[in-house]
Formats: C-alpha cells, sequence, structure tokens
C-alpha cells in the first residue's frame, strides 16, 4: 500500500529579466517545493560530502483524451498504485477537469515507486502529493513574472489574420468583438486598413508562458472614429469604452480581472450541442474566484435552480434582478432578504448544473425577461464629470505605456 509523506519547505525564487523590456512586474505570489531534508554532518576539509541522487523523474504534458489514470499506467504503476496516486491529486483537484497542456510528473523511488506526485495545471499551480511515513497533498501557488507586452496592427482581411501576421495574441480577436458586441458590430466596421494598437500581460515560469495572456486596453482607429477600450485589472471590476476622447459605456462586471468568454445571445450550446438563447454572460473563472455584487440590492434566492446550479439572485428594485450562477460556494454570511452593497461578496465560481468547466454566469432580467447586461443601463449608475476624469486619465496613462513599449520594440 501505498502511504504519503515528507517536508515541505517554502522557497521563494526571484526570476530573472529581461533588461531589455523595462516593463516586467515581479508578482508576489510565494511557492513552495516538497524536500527531503537530512541532519548536517560535519565532514573533515579533505573529505567531500558524497552527492544526493536526485530522484529520478517521469513526466508528460497531457494530451487529448489523456487521464491520469491512463498516463499512470503508461508511467508503470500498477493499479494498486496508480488508484492512491490518482485518489491523492484528486483530494485537492477534480480529475475530470484534466487538459491537454496540464502536466503530469512522477519522482520516482528505487523500486519504480513514486516519492512524489505532481499536477501542473493551467495557470501554474501545482497540485503535490508525496509519499512515504506521514501524507500530504499541497496546492501550490505558482511564483510567476508578469510581463508587459504591447504591439500593433494594420487590418486587410480581418483582426485575427492582422493579429497573427503581426506576431500579436490572435485570442484577443474574440475578446474584443465580444466587448463591443452591444456597442456594434466590429466584423462589419472593418473594410481594410484600420489600425489597431493593444497592450496585453502574459504570465511566465522561467522561460515558459503560463496560461493564457490577459488583454488591458486597445486602441481602435475605425472610419467613424477612435476607439479606446480599457479592460479591468486584477482590483477592479469595470470596463470602459471610450469614443474619440469621451466616455461611451462603462460596465461592472462580478468577478475583478476577469474576462468574457460568451456573449449575451443565440450560441451552440457547449453541452446540449444544439442552437439556444444563452441569457446573460459568462466570465471565465478559475475555481473559488471571488463572486461580488455589481451593484446595492437586496438578497431574493440563494440556492440551487436547474441547469443554473448554485445561484444567487438579488433584487434591485423597479424589476431588475441580478442572477450569479454555477457557484461553488455561497457566503455564508449572507441570508435571503438582507441588503448588499455593490462589491459584497456573494460567492465562489464553479462549475455547478449544466456546466463545462469552472466559470461564472451571470443574467440581468427585467420583469423576469433576460436582457443584455452590456446593454441595458437599469443597473448603472449615472456618470457625470466627477466619474469622467479618472477614467479618462488613466487611459492617458495606458496609452502613454503602450506608445513607449511599442517604440521600445523599433
Amino acid at each position: 500500500m501505498l502511504v504519503a509523506g515528507g517536508v515541505a519547505a517554502g522557497i521563494s525564487i526571484q526570476m530573472d529579466t529581461s533588461a531589455d523590456d523595462p516593463a516586467v512586474l515581479q508578482n508576489e505570489a510565494s511557492a513552495a517545493l516538497t524536500v527531503d531534508t537530512a541532519p548536517a554532518t560535519d565532514m573533515p576539509d579533505d573529505e567531500a560530502a558524497p552527492a544526493v541522487a536526485p530522484l529520478p523523474i517521469w513526466s508528460k504534458v497531457v494530451g487529448p483524451g489523456d487521464s491520469v489514470s491512463g498516463l499512470l499506467t503508461e508511467a508503470g504503476l500498477d493499479k494498486e498504485t496508480s488508484r492512491a496516486v490518482t485518489g491523492a491529486l484528486g483530494s485537492a483537484f477534480d480529475l475530470q477537469h484534466i487538459q491537454p497542456g496540464h502536466v503530469l510528473s512522477l519522482g520516482l523511488k528505487a523500486d519504480g515507486t513514486p516519492r512524489t506526485a505532481t499536477l501542473e495545471i493551467e495557470d501554474g499551480s501545482r497540485i503535490q502529493a508525496t509519499f512515504g511515513p506521514t501524507p500530504s497533498v499541497d496546492r501550490l501557488a505558482p511564483q510567476l513574472t508578469s510581463v508587459r507586452r504591447a504591439g500593433e496592427a494594420t487590418v486587410d482581411s480581418s483582426i485575427f489574420a492582422a493579429l497573427d501576421r503581426a506576431g500579436m495574441p490572435t485570442r484577443f480577436a474574440t475578446d474584443l468583438e465580444l466587448i463591443l458586441a452591444e456597442t456594434f458590430d466590429l466584423r462589419a466596421h472593418l473594410g481594410g486598413g484600420e489600425h489597431i494598437r493593444l497592450m496585453w500581460r502574459e504570465f511566465r515560469s522561467g522561460d515558459r508562458v503560463v496560461g493564457d495572456p490577459t488583454i488591458d486596453y486597445a486602441q481602435l482607429d475605425l472610419t467613424d472614429g477612435r476607439y479606446q477600450i480599457m479592460w479591468p485589472d486584477d482590483n477592479s471590476r469595470q470596463t470602459r469604452i471610450f469614443k474619440d476622447g469621451e466616455l461611451l459605456k462603462t460596465f461592472d462586471q462580478p468577478i475583478r480581472g476577469a474576462r468574457l468568454s460568451s456573449s449575451f445571445g443565440m450560441r451552440m450550446h457547449p453541452v446540449h450541442g444544439t442552437m439556444r438563447m444563452h441569457s446573460g454572460l459568462d466570465f471565465a473563472a478559475p475555481q473559488g474566484s471571488v463572486v461580488e455584487a455589481t451593484q446595492k440590492g437586496r438578497v431574493a434566492y440563494m440556492g440551487k435552480r436547474s441547469g443554473y446550479g448554485t445561484v444567487v439572485e438579488l433584487d434591485h428594485g423597479r424589476g431588475v434582478m441580478t442572477r450569479y450562477a454555477h457557484l461553488s460556494a455561497l457566503n455564508d454570511k449572507l441570508k435571503v432578504g438582507q441588503r448588499v452593497n455593490a462589491g459584497t461578496e456573494l460567492g465562489r465560481a464553479g462549475s455547478t448544473g449544466t456546466s463545462t468547466a469552472p466559470h461564472l454566469h451571470y443574467e440581468i432580467r427585467i420583469n423576469g425577461e433576460a436582457v443584455s447586461p452590456l446593454a441595458d443601463t437599469r443597473l448603472r449608475q449615472p456618470d457625470g464629470d466627477t466619474r469622467t476624469a479618472e477614467p479618462l486619465a488613466l487611459v492617458d496613462t495606458m496609452q502613454n505605456e503602450m506608445a513607449r513599449l511599442i517604440a521600445a520594440k523599433g
């Protein structure tokens, strides 16, 4: 029978960054590493300490159709040992959510059984089980370096093709279309010759990029004017869209720094495989991300709803209701009937109900009818000069930073 154990030691690692890129920001997250320790012994000066052989490592990048149990069989583990490893890793991560690009590694003892098993997932986090006299399973936060990038492109046929040709992340074409969906049809506005400038962040562990890049700012010079979009950073919930220097639209979202993954309207349902009405917005978010009220209101419902899984519903008066769905947990300090302010924690993002992966589904309903959260203005506070000055200053800061980065590339 395989048992787990070991000694865990916290290690802080300072990443080297490129002197050519002054926009490197060091994330303050800490890292941890499981190591074996032994008491030190005095050695004569002329007698070198024997080298400690490192654990042999078996490692495999998860491919399409792979499972943890199948990979462990490929590594040569028997069924009993494989069950122990999957049980340990599965206690900290739902192995049904394993996906291509994850990395499974085993630190092997001399007899071929694992001393450690580590699963690195898409955000760089590691699920690490250590086997020995004392069982331990830890979820280790990644130590990532945040690197800011910028680039520009001219559109010929499509934004996707323009970004690809310029060596910029093509997924930003979808980000732009989703955030502008209720302002105008971006594809219909493109006739060729439009100029696009983007600034984004990517996250690195050593020299390896981890996860998806995150867009921060966009400037689109279209035939009818200049559009500027400022997405929320990790501490903000508000996206702002400007046209020719004037604030055109704001949107308060329920998860800080999250990005839209699906818009309001008809779509191919990811589970049922048929065209269905999508009655809200989806935000891609890691399991357990904090979900907050977008505006003040009263808790009208907390619990389960068919398809939606675990939900919170807020009544904002005048027939306006917001729904926050697929939650993994509810804020146990809240009760039905309680009044909450904008920014109050309602629960945590998850994948309950009809869902394929952790995310948040967010709806606005008016007298029971779903409306587009990006288009409806009834939840928003009126904009005035006091709210406009600060966003414009932030846009100027972002624009200057983007211009500096593009100029530095030569």
